[in-house]
């Protein structure tokens, strides 16, 4: 029998706590980077998929390992 049951459920956190917020306001800069034309060596398009690829794996493994809600 899983021990969750017997478990409080956790507090909210503070929305500056939590690990996707600013995984988010980093892809969010990396993004208005792109739009200011900051030069990588690479076209925008590969840039942007790119930033694409990477918020999509950070975000499903910050989902996985999230064990509190953000209030």
């Amino acid at each position: 029998m899983s021990s969750n049951l017997n478990e409080q459920p956790k507090k909210p956190k503070p929305w500056y706590a939590s690990k996707t917020i600013w995984a988010n306001i980093m892809a969010f800069a990396g993004t208005m980077g792109l739009i200011f034309g900051v030069d990588l060596g690479l076209t925008p398009e590969v840039q942007a998929q790119i930033v694409a690829a990477t918020m999509a794996v950070v975000n499903v493994v910050l989902r996985l390992i999230t064990t509190q809600a953000v209030k």
